[in-house]
């Protein structure tokens, strides 16, 4: 029977940045369980926790003994490993004594068509109590950080500085240094209510020591102890809390005992567009805005969660605190009043772009031509095009504001405000703040389609122009958010099925972009494409988050499409008729077809020169599939047009040789396959799908 028993570590560290702590435990986890499988190491869960100051593993039921390693050793050749007398050479005596075994031990096995010297060794598992000393700094050593430091040596590096380190297994401490510090079985308590050292004598004993002593460990039980705090406390003001997932996740890592602090600010302050006081409580002070049940509304007031017990001085500071910001804020407010918003974009002159792309300003006005091209494109009504180059000519102005210089979150929500201060129409306000979404993948997309186009022109200018001068995303490297960029202009491709094709986005992009650069044709060319690649990447992605096969997703892509949103729900009827007897016809007929098309001559078929009546079936079929194709936009209706091909080209096969010896007449044959396969490609290329 194997015995098994917890193995506790805690590393005590200086305050580690909130956002690095989610990764850093799952870290922790996936390193613990590669370590222990390297070591041979059964055991059962992993589990791991964090706050602030402490990073905690535990790993339950842990055997105590590796188990014993049985490997096959090849030797050298059994020409080489023996004499001509059968002795055993100097080759074969040095293996015996680098692995120390025994010749008796020795056997021989076939490999490669060659006989080799094996041996079947046998190495003894070392107990777990003596392997942990080595194990546990080799797992700290693997946990990685966005910005580690160095303290002790540069050899060494960590979130922050460790200060003490705890290893327990079956309740006996684990010896090892790490950094300086000597680990051994004592932890500390809150840093202000309880510090410490505490002795701990056993797992359990752990866990209790850290609740006695105000620390919170686990943090799924912290988010829990904020999230019900705050709504007592919203309730109590007679709202509930305004709750941002990313604002709990950073302070549920900010502290190790939750307190949640109730406070209010003057109620003048809710005459200001109600997102500066929020994106002050939010993103300055990490409060928790609180808003009217019913009206969704701003109320003056707010809940902040406090690393420590309750004291009246707390509300004071941060009451005080957010009063600084507000007045800050109704001061840039005022100020931004002074001027029509027009005003804004003159100064736009001032601000840089990207040194080889010039200013803002330029780019502005690269916009409007823009959004200009893309809305004929697209047949858009006249006043919708008038709408968005109004947006685009305004839509950066808020970014030299007081306001938004202020707090850059704000940018596009103030200019919403201003354009309507200033009296813009509607679709004109609710653009400039719509042409920033979507911010990040999985959020909305703009509601109008003045947003959306210019949100489309505003992209897609970055992309080239960063294109243009040689700016790239490599590997993990994209400093200018250039995925993000072209994944929100895929999903609003989608998200508004516009009737605008690749080429002619990237193509209206390029040539406005010629106002600041010189591009020549050649050049052109390349940009096209590496543009065109780097969006197509985006749509596989969208394709996958949609379970599209892989198969479908090349064979719809090898293919030229009309519009992103065509090409989508094309892919999605293809997978639904994947290894069904439908797409399983369409499949078979294109690839006997197709196998002889790509060595004609061209598609120009002759009919006089048919000589067999299943020629004539074939050559009909295929012009009525082509007439039926021509305007067709139901992709399963196409599907069953091509279906209908499969009976003609059955037959045609059965009667026809197609690989004459008259040039002609082959010719003739291969262009008539050449023109069925063009068919077949209006929807996909189906050599990529699997044969049935």
């Amino acid at each position: 029977m194997t015995v098994c028993y917890n193995l506790l570590m805690e590393i005590g560290c200086e305050e580690i940045p909130s956002r690095f702590l989610p990764r850093a435990m799952g870290q922790l986890k996936t390193e613990a369980a590669a370590l222990l499988a390297d070591n041979r190491l059964g055991h059962g869960t992993i589990e791991t926790w964090a706050t602030p100051r402490r990073l905690v593993v535990l790993v339950s039921d842990l055997e105590t003994k590796q188990t014993d390693l049985v490997e096959k050793v090849k030797g050298p050749p059994v020409d080489r490993a023996y004499d001509e007398a059968g002795q055993p050479t100097k080759a074969l005596l040095g293996f015996i004594k680098n692995h120390g075994v025994s010749p008796d031990s020795l056997e021989q096995e076939t490999v490669k068509d060659a006989r080799y010297v094996v041996v079947q060794k046998e190495t003894p598992g070392r107990m777990t109590e003596e392997i942990l000393p080595e194990l546990l700094p080799a797992l700290i050593r693997k946990l990685s950080f966005p910005r580690p430091m160095y303290w002790q040596s540069k050899d060494v590096r960590f979130a922050r500085p460790v200060r003490w380190l705890l290893a327990l297994y079956h309740n006996q401490p684990v010896t090892f240094s790490f950094a300086g510090i000597q680990s051994d079985r004592f932890t500390y308590g809150h840093r202000f209510l309880a510090p410490g050292p505490f002795e701990i004598d056993s797992v359990n004993h752990y866990f209790r020591c850290l609740e006695e002593n105000h620390v919170v460990v686990d943090q799924n039980r912290r988010r829990k102890l904020i999230l019900d705090q705050l709504k007592e406390k919203a309730l109590e003001m007679g709202g509930e809390a305004l709750i941002d997932e990313d604002l709990l996740e950073e302070v549920t890592y900010l502290v190790e005992f939750p307190v949640a602090v109730d406070g209010s600010f003057d109620r003048s302050y809710l005459d200001l567009p109600q997102e500066v006081p929020i994106t002050s409580m939010q993103n300055h002070q990490r409060y928790f805005p609180i808003v009217d049940r019913e009206s969704g509304r701003l109320m003056p007031h707010f809940v902040g969660i406090s690393n420590n017990r309750f004291h009246p001085n707390i509300r004071k500071g941060y009451a005080k605190v957010l009063q600084a910001r507000l007045a800050d804020g109704r001061f840039f407010y005022n100020e931004d009043c002074r001027e029509p918003f027009e005003s804004y974009v003159e100064k736009l002159k001032s601000v840089i772009f990207l040194e080889s792309l010039g200013s803002v300003d330029q780019k502005r006005a690269r916009l409007v031509e823009l959004c200009g091209m893309l809305g004929k494109k697209m047949n858009l009504p006249d006043e919708r095009i008038e709408k968005a180059k109004r947006t685009a000519h305004l839509c950066k102005a808020d970014l030299v504001t007081s306001m938004v210089k202020e707090f850059p979150e704000l940018q596009g929500v103030m200019g919403r405000e201003y354009a309507r201060l200033s009296g813009e129409a509607e679709e004109v306000a609710l653009g400039i703040y719509e042409h920033y979404q979507p911010r990040f993948t999985g959020d909305a997309i703009p509601a109008i389609i003045e947003g959306a186009l210019v949100s489309l022109a505003d992209r897609i200018d970055t992309l080239a122009g960063c294109f243009a001068v040689g700016i790239q995303p490599t590997g993990s490297q994209d400093p200018y958010a250039l995925r993000r960029q072209a994944q929100g202009a895929v999903a609003i491709l989608l998200g508004f099925e516009m009737d605008l094709s690749l080429e002619d986005y990237i193509g209206s992009a390029l040539e406005t972009l010629s106002t600041t650069l010189e591009i020549d044709q050649e050049k052109r060319q390349q940009l096209e494409k590496s543009i065109y690649d780097f969006l197509i990447q985006r749509i596989r992605f969208v394709l996958r988050d949609r379970g599209i096969d892989h198969d479908v997703t090349e064979a719809v892509l090898a293919v030229p499409f009309r519009t992103t949103a065509d090409l989508v729900k094309k892919a999605a009827v293809l997978e639904e008729y994947l290894k069904g007897p439908l797409l399983d016809d369409v499949i078979t007929a294109y690839n006997r077809v197709a196998n002889l098309a790509r060595n004609a001559p061209g598609d120009s078929v002759d009919k006089n020169l048919f000589e067999d009546v299943s020629e004539k079936e074939l050559f009909r079929s295929l012009k009525t599939a082509e007439e039926n194709l021509k305007d067709l936009d139901d992709h399963a209706q196409a599907l069953e047009q091509l279906q209908l091909l499969k009976q003609p080209v059955d037959n045609y096969f059965d009667n026809v040789m197609v690989m004459v010896e008259d040039k002609k007449l082959r010719e003739n044959r291969l262009s008539l396959l050449a023109a069925l396969k063009k068919s077949f490609n209006r929807v996909a290329d189906f050599s990529k799908l699997p044969a049935p």
